[in-house]
């Protein structure tokens, strides 16, 4: 094979690279977001760039060749050494770039003063914050699209690291009017409004429902929303009760807009972690932004 035959993009490196962690197909066709079928020709537009076989697909269990395993370490190599230049890229002559992307709940109220402390000390940085929810977040992290993530949700993988920052009640509340001795049997029957699925607080919720019993279906679900912010607006606009982040409902609790629910001994304590990636390679500004956050200086400042 001759060098102007050596041709292939990035997707395609990404998508076999995919499918190599997820040892699927299909699955990495649902962590891409593409179509299997898409995934598929990727892949097969590289082995027969190469002239070699990179996956047995003979096989129920998922195995490379030997041309595979080598494909595959040129491939991590050739990712990194991209990363690598785009965090010297952002780097550039002034304290650099940090990509973040946060769960809408620290995302909203706790990282904005996080970001103000961390430049206090140190200067010229860029941030860039997107928010989204704990899956998206975790996805984008593990695919090494941003620097960092702030989640309320864990969903383990072996290129993450976790560790947990700070921690959220979440509450149940409604409207003033409404009754607010709520019991467990009541759950069933009061109307709530939801955070959509992927939601870290949905999560969590969800969880501490069912160790009381009660499954997701059982619930009288009567909307659902994407944000804290249409979840508070909701229950402000009568529409039923809903459970949500301390912090995102403490500024309307003064002035009356929203009781909060007796709810007897059942509490949720909900985690805020720090997400993290064994393998993307960081800028030093990113690197000093997640040891500030994780050593607790923020709190000092």
């Amino acid at each position: 094979m001759s060098f102007k035959d050596f041709n292939f993009d990035l997707k395609q490196v990404r998508s076999f690279l995919t499918v190599v962690s997820e040892k699927s197909f299909t699955n990495a066709s649902r962590n891409l977001k593409m179509s299997q079928a898409s995934i598929s020709h990727q892949v097969a537009q590289l082995e027969k760039m190469l002239g070699l076989r990179l996956i047995n697909r003979n096989s129920q269990d998922f195995s490379l060749t030997e041309e595979g395993r080598v494909f595959v370490r040129f491939c991590e190599k050739l990712m990194k050494d991209i990363n690598s230049l785009r965090s010297d890229m952002q780097a550039g002559t002034f304290g650099g770039v940090i990509s973040i992307i946060s769960s809408s709940i620290p995302g909203t109220y706790i990282l904005p003063s996080i970001i103000s402390g961390h430049r206090r000390v140190s200067q010229g940085i860029y941030y860039k914050l997107e928010i989204g929810n704990s899956r998206e977040s975790i996805e984008k992290i593990k695919q090494g699209e941003v620097d960092l993530a702030v989640t309320g949700r864990e969903i383990k993988h072996p290129s993450l690291v976790y560790s947990e920052i700070l921690s959220d009640q979440i509450l149940l509340v409604t409207s003033p009017g409404e009754k607010t001795k709520i019991g467990i049997d009541d759950f069933k029957k009061i109307p709530l409004i939801s955070r959509e699925p992927g939601s870290g607080t949905r999560n969590v919720v969800e969880n501490a429902l069912i160790e009381e019993g009660i499954q997701p279906a059982e619930l009288n679900i009567v909307m659902e929303c994407t944000t804290s912010e249409g979840l508070r607006e909701a229950v402000i606009s009568g529409n039923g009760y809903a459970f949500i982040s301390s912090l995102a409902v403490e500024r309307d609790l003064v002035p009356g807009k929203l009781k909060i629910c007796d709810t007897g001994q059942f509490k949720i304590r909900r985690p805020f972690y720090l997400v993290t990636s064994r393998v993307k390679p960081l800028n030093d500004s990113a690197v000093n932004f997640i040891d500030f956050i994780r050593s607790g200086r923020y709190k000092q400042v």
